[in-house]
C-alpha cells in the first residue's frame, strides 16, 4: 500500500511540474508578473470585507496537575449529539484519572439544561466531582477553551467536540503512548484520516499550554497547531487505529466559511499565531517553512471561495510580507515539492503570475 501511494505521489509531482509552467503561459494575459498594491493597501482591503478583530494567543495559564487527562469540551447548540458525546468520555475504560471540562459558550438551544441535567446524573459517581460546568456568553470556539485551560488540572490536556465521539479505548490508547514515548504530542486518527492539525483527536502535554490559549476572535482557530504548538514538540508520536469520530456538521465552520467574510480569517489568524510566536524569540525552522508553505495553498483555496481577484492579489501582496519577515533566510532546504519550491518562488519574488500558476486558477 505504501509503495502504491509512493508511486500515486511520483505521478502526481510529475504532471505537477509539467502543469505549473503551463498554466504559467497561459496566465501571460491574465494576470500582472508584479502587482503595484502595497500591504498597507492589501490590509486596507481585506478588512473592509472582514476587519482583523483577533487578539493575542499569549496568556500565563496556571497548571495544577491533580490528574493524568485533562478533557476539555466546548459546547455550542449541539444538543442533538450532546450526550452521545459525553457518555463516549465519561464510558471509557481506562487506568488514567481525567478531569473533564465542558464549558457552555452561551448555547441557544437545550445545550445549556442538557449539560446541568447531565452533570446531576453523574451524582453518586467519581465523574461528578472530576467534572465542571462552565456557562458563558457566547464568545467563539477559542473563548470557549481558554475558559477551561485557564486552570489546567492535568498532566496531558484533550479536547473533544461537543458534536464529536471518542471511541472505545482511545484514552486509554493515546496516554499510553505519549507515557511510554515521552511524546508531547500522541496523535490519534478519525475515520477521514490522522488528526493531524486539528485541535481534537490527540493528547498534548499540558506544559504546552501554560503561556499560550487559542486566539480568541477568529475561525480557523486550529492555526495554533501547526504555527506554534507542533514547532515547540520535541516529539510527536502518530498512534496507528482510529480513535476519534467526527460528526459532518452542516452548522460547523468548516461547512460554512465558503463564500463568508470570515473566510479572510484564515491569513488574519495564520499571521497572528505567526507574529506571536516568532515575537517569543523562536526561530524559523525548515519544518516550520514547510507548515507555512502547505498552510499558503490552504489559504488561497479558502479565498477561492471569495470568487474576488482583488482579494487574492491583497493575500499574495500580504503572504508576500509575511515570508519576507520570517522566512527570508530559510530557503535551503531540498526537501520540498516542486509546487512548495514555486511558492517560495513566488513569494520571495513578488511573483504573482506565477502565484496564481501554482495554485492553479
Amino acid at each position: 500500500m505504501k509503495f502504491h501511494k509512493k508511486v500515486i505521489l511520483h505521478i502526481w509531482h510529475a504532471i505537477d511540474q509539467f502543469l505549473i509552467p503551463l498554466r504559467y503561459v497561459v496566465n501571460c494575459t491574465r494576470f500582472p508578473k508584479k502587482l503595484l498594491l502595497t500591504t498597507e493597501e492589501a490590509e486596507v482591503l481585506l478588512s473592509a470585507i472582514q476587519p482583523d478583530k483577533g487578539q493575542t494567543c499569549l496568556c500565563n495559564n496556571s497548571i495544577e496537575a491533580d490528574y493524568d487527562l485533562h478533557i476539555i469540551v466546548p459546547v455550542y447548540n449541539t444538543a442533538p449529539y450532546l450526550k452521545q458525546c459525553l457518555d463516549s468520555i465519561f464510558q471509557q475504560e481506562t487506568e488514567f484519572s481525567f478531569f473533564v471540562s465542558i464549558v457552555d459558550d452561551g448555547s441557544t438551544d437545550d445545550s445549556s439544561a442538557l449539560l446541568d441535567d447531565y452533570h446531576a446524573s453523574l451524582q453518586g459517581s467519581s465523574h461528578y466531582s472530576n467534572t465542571e460546568i462552565i456557562h458563558q456568553t457566547n464568545q467563539g470556539p477559542s473563548a470557549a477553551r481558554n475558559a477551561a485551560l485557564r486552570n489546567i488540572h492535568g498532566k496531558y490536556i484533550m479536547f473533544v467536540d461537543s458534536d464529536d465521539m471518542l471511541l472505545p479505548g482511545a484514552i486509554q490508547t493515546l496516554m499510553n503512548v505519549a507515557i511510554l514515548s515521552g511524546a508531547d504530542i500522541s496523535e490519534g486518527n478519525f475515520d477521514g484520516g490522522p488528526a493531524h492539525g486539528f485541535a481534537w483527536g490527540k493528547v498534548y502535554r499540558s506544559e504546552l499550554f501554560r503561556h499560550v490559549h487559542f486566539p480568541p476572535g477568529y475561525w480557523f482557530e486550529d492555526t495554533l497547531n501547526v504555527f506554534y504548538l507542533y514547532p515547540l514538540c520535541h516529539r510527536i508520536v502518530q498512534v496507528p487505529g482510529t480513535h476519534y469520530y467526527y460528526r459532518p456538521n452542516p452548522s460547523s465552520i468548516m461547512n460554512s466559511f465558503q463564500g463568508s467574510a470570515r473566510t479572510v480569517d484564515s491569513l488574519w489568524a495564520s499571521r497572528r499565531v505567526l507574529s506571536d510566536y516568532f515575537s517569543q524569540g523562536n526561530k524559523a525552522t525548515p519544518k516550520l517553512l514547510r507548515f507555512y508553505l502547505q498552510d499558503v495553498l490552504s489559504t488561497v483555496s479558502h479565498f477561492r471561495t471569495l470568487k474576488n481577484e482583488q482579494a487574492m492579489q491583497a493575500l499574495f501582496i500580504i503572504h508576500c510580507d509575511i515570508f519576507r519577515k520570517h522566512f527570508a533566510c530559510s530557503l535551503n532546504d531540498n526537501s520540498h515539492s516542486f509546487q512548495q519550491k514555486c511558492v517560495v518562488h513566488s513569494l520571495s519574488k513578488a511573483n504573482y503570475r506565477l502565484f496564481r500558476a501554482i495554485t492553479g486558477i
